[in-house]
């Protein structure tokens, strides 16, 4: 009867033990492995080590660099184990020659195991010397103790924009940065309409969504316009949103006013479909 006593204890020990077995594998130096990252469409940058962040970087872009907006996705990966990531906190920051630009951090969880951001590169440059240097920074919240890394991307080649990027000085001296967004790809149709405002503010460069807008679309050919086009409105992040409304294929020009205690500045984004 003793040895069955003990036999029962030893028994239950064990599932005791197992129990925090299992919870201690459950921690965070051991990411369940989640479904591939989608990156269908999306051009692969570059990949390397995020050194110190126990994680592989992986970078992709919709398109190749280019002056204004950049969406960049992110993809991260254990180290060790492959699995990946989908939690973690990224900061961009891009400099050319000591100088900073305009940029967007991604979320702090992934979707479909990307992580997205965007870089507002503010100069072109025709050959493939390394005058951008993109530092990327990780704080992989999926691994133990939660290491920080950093990993340096160089682009290279970056391409002038000019129908999609201005640079303009508004007559109260306000210096501004227009990004075009969206439409990325333009029908016959509504379209939504997305263009993003930075303040040209070195090393800074808040986003500023306190502009009234007026536009007006145009074919470039014969200056037809359109009707049930929704004026763009500011946000908080610089993003200001609307409807442009395209009736045929061929070139358009996205006229806008922008406007601000009494000051107004013109200026446009050309699309083509």
């Amino acid at each position: 009867m003793k040895k069955g006593k003990v036999a029962y204890t030893l028994f239950i020990f064990s599932i005791f033990t197992g129990a925090l077995s299992f919870q201690s594998c459950k921690d965070d130096s051991n990411p369940s492995a989640g479904p591939p990252a989608n990156t269908a469409n999306l051009i692969k940058l570059d990949s390397n080590y995020a050194l110190g962040a126990a994680a592989i970087i992986v970078i992709y872009a919709e398109d190749s660099m280019h002056t204004g907006y950049n969406p960049v996705y992110i993809v991260l990966y254990d180290s060790v184990t492959n699995a990946i990531i989908t939690d973690a906190h990224i900061t961009f920051d891009p400099q050319n020659h000591g100088h900073s630009a305009p940029h967007e951090n991604p979320p702090e969880l992934a979707v479909e195991g990307k992580f997205k951001g965007a870089l507002v590169l503010t100069q072109s440059f025709t050959d493939n010397s390394a005058h951008w240097h993109i530092h990327i920074g990780v704080h992989n919240h999926q691994s133990q103790g939660e290491p920080k890394g950093e990993y340096e991307y160089s682009p290279g080649r970056v391409r002038d924009n000019p129908n999609g990027f201005k640079s303009i000085i508004m007559p109260d001296s306000a210096k501004l940065f227009l990004s075009y967004i969206a439409p990325n790809i333009p029908v016959t149709g509504l379209n939504d309409f997305e263009f993003l405002i930075s303040r040209n503010e070195p090393e800074l460069f808040p986003p500023d969504g306190s502009y009234s807008i007026v536009m007006t679309p145009r074919f470039i050919s014969d200056g037809h316009t359109t009707s049930n086009n929704v004026t763009p409105v500011g946000s908080s992040n610089g993003h200001y949103k609307g409807k442009v409304n395209f009736d045929r294929s061929g070139a358009w020009r996205i006229n806008i006013t922008i406007s601000k205690n009494g000051h107004s500045y013109d200026t446009y984004f050309d699309v083509s479909y």
